[in-house]
């Protein structure tokens, strides 16, 4: 035992003799380094993200108290397509938004008596959806031409150490994702509400579907303040869609 404990404190001494420059220095954080690691903590096999070019997630909104307020179906297809519905069954309201191949159109019903209106959407409009269709599926990868990614370094939410990633694209879409310092799993997501509010997407659990880690649940903040939840009832990878599902519609 002692020499044991000789050789350590010779050891010790040898290593505190090495000049600083040569100790190896942890990599800096890049947004690159912080996305393979966060792609990695969604799924261990890159093949299976490649593979992904359509998604369908079906989940329920409910207010800070946990009442249910409606449903919501999203779906989307690699190209930019994507299609959201909600219903309130209480009141009868329906209200969709879509980004197609060539246009974008939004439909809303105020209830069950009501007649259903449609219109198409503005250009600007109509290209930030199809860009967040994009993002959706890119799982954390940087955006492509006239996008960029960016490191805006480390956080904290709800007492855990995040580092923090910017994505801007093209069409002015943003958000910032915030990873796990350790595990670099998504810990909440920041936007903008087109009225200038910071809303936040605070995951507080996962589940797997085909390998693939999604958030489960998730806090909604407005503006500092918890403003209801999101509960993702069912998600299906590469769904079988049916023709004509992005079109625009004729009721």
């Amino acid at each position: 035992m002692a020499w044991s404990r000789f050789f350590s404190v010779l050891g010790a001494l040898t290593l505190l003799a090495i000049p600083p420059w040569l100790v190896a220095a942890e990599p800096a954080l890049t947004a690159e380094g912080i996305i393979a690691k966060a792609q990695a903590a969604v799924c261990t096999e890159p093949g299976k993200l490649a593979a992904v070019t359509a998604l369908r997630l079906e989940f329920t909104a409910s207010d800070e108290k946990g009442k249910a307020l409606n449903t919501t179906t999203l779906t989307l297809a690699a190209g930019g397509y994507r299609l959201q519905t909600t219903a309130d069954r209480d009141r009868g309201f329906e209200a969709a938004i879509c980004a197609g191949r060539l246009e974008g159109w939004t439909s809303n019903k105020a209830d069950a008596l009501s007649r259903r209106s449609l219109r198409a959407l503005p250009y600007t409009d109509f290209k930030m959806l199809k860009e967040m269709s994009r993002d959706d599926l890119a799982f954390f990868a940087a955006p492509t031409a006239g996008g960029a990614v960016s490191y805006q370094g480390p956080s904290e939410i709800a007492g855990r150490k995040t580092e923090a990633v910017v994505y801007r694209y093209e069409s002015g879409f943003q958000i910032t994702r915030h990873f796990d310092a350790t595990t670099f799993a998504l810990v909440a997501s920041d936007q903008l509400t087109p009225k200038g509010e910071l809303q936040r997407q605070q995951v507080v659990s996962f589940t797997r579907v085909n390998g693939i880690s999604f958030p489960a649940k998730e806090i909604v903040f407005m503006a500092g303040r918890q403003s209801g939840e999101v509960t993702y009832d069912q998600i299906t990878v590469n769904p079988t869609l049916p023709a004509g599902l992005f079109d625009f519609p004729s009721f």
